[in-house]
């Protein structure tokens, strides 16, 4: 069957169709039906809102040109939306039915092409016919190679267009498509309208790229959308306004005056740069680091230390403001004091480092911000014995606030439970419950809260309803007050309290005989299991920081003070948690060490010693004191509670019929991460949140709660509701009111919609060349003479055919030179070399380095040899160094230029192969453009280079060299130890993959590549990457 559409998807079909050719007929009367002259009529570049649905109509189009006698490529696609694509096309086509044009039913119409597709099948895949995604640098090299037969191709579709640049390989591949084939089409998708945006008429240079003129533009509020979504049924929406608690309206006051003030001094610090944007709205998204890095790039080795440590300042409170409604309070608060120890300048300090320092931590909003972090978490209580068993210590009163969202979820779970009570009531069975999250961490969370939580409330039936219905009303202005009085039976232990003005239901009494004790309630026994937990792994983390304090501070007295290098490798040591008892901080506490300490830009200098005693002082002193009550605790019990991260759960894990089974969709309730936060495998490989709208048609829920507001998700909820109008749907939407998501999600709102009228007066006064599609012909005369050169006998000598002839390495269709030097009239020849990157004549080959590459390369040898082998080959080896144009043109900052040779400095490892290779020529070029100039004037007067001779260079037998070996794994193979230019061959020709290389025995991997080769692969792929030294 078809896919399903909505009448505003059928006419963004119709958008990009010839007008001779309705969505659902097939593709094979597509050539017949299309009268002459009207070939443009089907291009065109497709603009959605976020979340309108734009997956059915790439479906839709797939569906149609779901044929063999034709031939449609799909590019820009991650694997991971390909098979999710592939799925949703194969049950469409197997629901066809005979009256719907389907003559035969083809099972692979969808078929992909990636680096594990041999190059021997890849012309037969080509030849067959349907929709083929392939990967864009094995097409460009096939195009280039001709294995892709031109005639039969009867079109592109692009998905995610607004990742098309000038440099990508998606344009070089459109650009050769459009110079070998006038006739097929090219349509572009993307959901992304504020990327169109940026920078000047990028809509136009966008469509130049795409070859097209026509552009569609399908806001939220276009007339179609609106009427659709609206006309069909709206979705039944209970908005609740979670209000903070006074210690997070502090905090965010606080991180919001951090970041004002951090703007200003960047302002003030650098005037020449354009900082109408750099507002403290646009810092709330992380977009804003791309928009400073942006302007500051291409000055960043001439900028000052402190700009540079603001700017990583910056990072820092935008991720503190997303974590303070994420994060629970005592993963909060340890993500500050780990900030904090980074930026400790005390001679003892753990994290000592005098180019991390944060200037925004010596202000007196962070003082607030600190001190009410800690007391979300604990307050110091003169008297407190403290629990040992517990591994509190003494003084110290713990106060464990909950996220309030916790409570607020559980409330509207109890009215979902009222309600679909009520149907069961009356014969009807809803559906399951959804609730969308972001990220994977606050999924975990919010299952161990809702872990054994009790969502039924026991009252007379007579009570029940209008309880429930004041509640609902009450849920809708965005609070439920404390003086609503509750029943309860003679069972139940619930009872109103008063917390926050929030009604709170308590089901466990020990609950509520500990949270009266302490002051404070917890929502469910999950949350309180979440949290004292979570505060034990504080309190041992804290002491075990004391530790190596301690340790670190009598090394450096015992050595008589120490250098940074040493000072950082100590820090690493740190951060592992190497303290009293052997624990530390958890791994996504160690990640988060390091993340504060590395955005904090390096070779920054102290800070003035504007109180920056008090915060380091007191942190050292606390940790002091928790260490040396931890150093009382039994360290077998200790380390068993460290090791188990999770509730206790049953021991017979080994009975399935005890742990799996049938579950009643009525009854369930479903967590999700959205697909665009998740970083699983299922979620981190999704290129957008249309997994999120397959969730919906999945599990077809009847309950929606949106736990984190986003956009996208929203506006696919209105879609699931337009196209199943009759199914029973109630939304949830729960957001903290007057905070910083709330601000976020509204300039979310209203960013997407200045970027559409932005795009539409544009569109409205937009100049597009008649021949910008690239289908007007070429003239056979006008070509000759681009190519004559009149300094060459004053235009006598007739040009030869294969002119500006340039071997390239198939490896180097990653980078964009290529593209930039077919833009420059030169004739590509795509193969495998053994020695070099480019050769540019028989005498001149290029190895190119971007900056990474470069510094890794010296580092591991590889560029020695490679040096070695174009010296040997060539007469004129050119070392050429590539710098990215956003970024400044200097390997390093003239401060760091050191008088003396230094083996760990890249200058000095340069001038070392200088002086090996007397006959290597060293090319600095500021980007690819400025190299394609060059390769450009490096070829002039120069012979031709011959193919086959530049693949026979480096290769012991001069037999045929073909591309039947996959790229990727020949890449990884020749990267190992005892694995050489001269045996790489040999090895795969005896080996099936890597791993059967890697599970050898010594004696065969001696066998293979001798005595002391074959010992050092065997020892690599042996060695425990923990137990390296650092």
């Amino acid at each position: 069957m078809p896919v399903e559409l909505l009448e505003f998807h059928r006419s963004m079909v119709e958008d990009l169709m010839p007008s001779a050719v309705t969505p659902l007929k097939s593709s094979s009367a597509l050539a017949a039906t299309a009268p002459r002259g009207s070939e443009g009529k089907g291009d065109g570049l497709l603009i959605a809102a976020k979340g309108l649905g734009l997956r059915r109509i790439l479906l839709t189009f797939l569906q149609v040109y779901s044929d063999p006698r034709n031939l449609v490529l799909l590019l820009n696609t991650p694997s991971r939306e390909v098979d999710v694509l592939r799925e949703d096309l194969m049950a469409a086509i197997a629901a066809r039915t005979p009256l719907e044009g389907a003559n035969k039913v083809h099972p692979n119409l969808f078929k992909v092409i990636n680096n594990e597709t041999p190059a021997s099948d890849r012309s037969d895949l080509y030849r067959s016919g349907g929709v083929l995604s392939v990967t864009s640098r094995i097409l460009v090299v096939d195009m280039l190679n001709k294995v892709l037969p031109f005639d039969l191709v009867l079109g592109i579709i692009v998905n995610h267009a607004h990742r098309v640049t000038e440099t990508s390989t998606e344009a070089f591949i459109l650009r050769l498509y459009r110079d070998e084939n006038k006739i097929g089409f090219i349509k572009a998708l993307s959901d992304e309208p504020e990327a169109f945006t940026h920078g000047f008429w990028k809509l136009e240079r966008s469509m130049k790229l795409l070859f097209l003129r026509h552009v569609f533009l399908w806001p939220r509020f276009h007339m179609r959308v609106h009427e659709t979504l609206e006309g069909l049924g709206k979705v039944h929406v209970i908005e609740s306004q979670v209000p903070y608690t006074q210690s997070m309206r502090d905090i965010q006051a606080g991180l919001v005056d951090c970041i004002d003030q951090c703007l200003a001094e960047l302002r003030r610090s650098n005037p020449t740069i354009d900082a109408e944007e750099f507002t403290v709205e646009n810092a709330f998204f992380r977009s804003f680091d791309q928009l400073i890095r942006v302007q500051l790039d291409p000055i960043w080795h001439r900028v000052s230390q402190k700009t540079k440590q603001l700017v990583g300042d910056l990072k820092i409170l935008r991720k503190l403001l997303s974590y303070l409604v994420s994060y629970d309070c005592v993963t909060f608060n340890s993500f500050l004091e780990t900030i904090v120890a980074a930026n400790a300048s005390e001679p003892s300090a753990v994290f000592r480092s005098e180019a991390s320092q944060s200037q925004w931590l010596f202000l007196d909003a962070a003082h607030t911000v600190l001190s009410a972090a800690r007391q979300r978490v604990y307050r110091r209580v003169v008297g407190a014995t403290g629990n040992l068993e517990a591994g509190i210590p003494p003084g110290v009163e713990p106060v464990l606030e909950e996220q309030p969202k916790w409570r607020a979820l559980i409330d509207a779970l109890r009215v979902i439970e009222a309600d679909r009570s009520e149907l069961l009531g009356r014969g009807e069975v809803p559906g399951p419950v959804l609730i969308m999250v972001e990220g994977d961490r606050a999924c975990t969370q919010l299952r161990e809260v809702l872990a054994d939580c009790d969502l039924t409330v026991v009252k007379p039936e007579a009570e029940e309803k209008p309880l429930r219905e004041t509640f609902t009303k009450q849920r809708k202005k965005g609070q439920i007050r404390s003086s609503q009085k509750r029943s309860r039976s003679e069972d139940a232990i619930d009872e109103t309290l008063e917390q926050e003005g929030v009604l709170v239901e308590h089901t466990d009494a020990q609950i509520e005989k500990e949270g009266q004790r302490r002051g404070v309630s917890f929502s469910s026994t999950g949350s309180e299991q979440l949290l004292n937990r979570l505060i034990q792994k504080y309190f041992r983390w804290k002491g075990g920081m004391s530790a190596v304090t301690r340790n670190l501070f009598n090394k450096s007295r015992a050595g008589g003070g120490s250098k940074s290098g040493s000072t950082n490798v100590s820090a690493n040591e740190a951060s592992r948690g190497r303290g009293r008892g052997g624990r530390g901080a958890p791994p996504n506490k160690r990640r988060r060490v390091r993340g504060g300490s590395a955005s904090a830009t390096p070779e920054t200098g102290r800070t003035p010693d504007i109180g920056e005693s008090s915060i380091h002082t007191t942190f050292e002193q606390e940790a002091a004191q928790i260490a040396e009550f931890l150093s009382q605790a039994d360290p077998v019990a200790t380390v068993a509670d460290d090791i188990q991260e999770r509730p206790p759960e049953d021991e017979d894990v080994l009975e399935p019929e005890a742990y799996f089974g049938i579950v009643d969709p009525s009854s369930s309730i479903v967590i999700r991460p959205y697909a665009s936060t998740s970083t699983s495998f299922a979620g981190g490989s999704a290129a957008n949140g249309d997994d999120d709208a397959r969730v919906l048609e999945d599990l077809r829920p009847s309950y929606i709660v949106i736990y984190d507001p986003d956009l996208g998700f929203i506006r696919r909820v209105e879609v699931f509701r337009a196209l199943n109008p009759t199914h029973p749907l109630q939304v949830h939407f729960l957001v903290y009111s007057n905070s910083v998501e709330e601000q976020r999600f509204l300039s979310q709102i209203r960013r997407e919609k200045t970027a559409f009228e932005k795009l539409i007066r544009e569109k409205s006064i937009m100049a597009i060349p008649i021949d910008q599609d690239g289908r007007t012909p070429r003239d056979p005369e006008e070509e000759f003479w681009q190519k004559l050169d009149t300094r060459l006998a004053g235009g006598q000598r007739i040009p030869a055919n294969e002119k500006n002839q340039v071997i390239v390495d198939v490896r180097e269709f990653r980078s964009s030179l290529p593209s930039l030097l077919h833009a420059r009239r030169m004739t590509l020849r795509a193969c495998t070399l053994e020695v070099g990157d480019y050769v540019l004549s028989p005498q001149i080959c290029v190895e190119r380095k971007s900056i990474s590459d470069l510094i890794q390369s010296l580092k591991s040898g590889r560029l020695y040899t490679q040096c070695e082998a174009m010296s040997l080959h060539y007469k004129i080896p050119v070392l050429l160094i590539e710098f990215d144009k956003d970024k400044a043109f200097s390997l390093h900052l003239d401060r760091d230029i050191r008088g003396e040779i230094d083996a760990r400095d890249v200058g000095s490892r340069l001038a070392l192969l200088c002086l090996h290779f007397p006959k290597l020529r060293i090319v600095w070029s500021s980007s690819a453009a400025a190299t394609a100039e060059i390769v450009e004037d490096l070829k002039k007067n120069q012979e031709e280079p011959s193919m086959d001779d530049a693949m026979a260079v480096g290769v012991d037998n001069p037999e045929t060299i073909d591309s039947a070996f996959n790229i990727t794994p020949s890449d990884v193979l020749r990267s190992l130890p005892g694995i050489t230019s001269k045996n790489y061959r040999y090895v795969m020709s005896k080996v099936q993959n890597l791993r059967e290389l890697s599970e050898m025995p010594l004696e065969r991997c001696q066998q293979l590549l001798g005595q002391e080769f074959g010992k050092m692969l065997y020892a690599f792929f042996r060695k425990n990457p923990k137990e390296e030294d650092m």
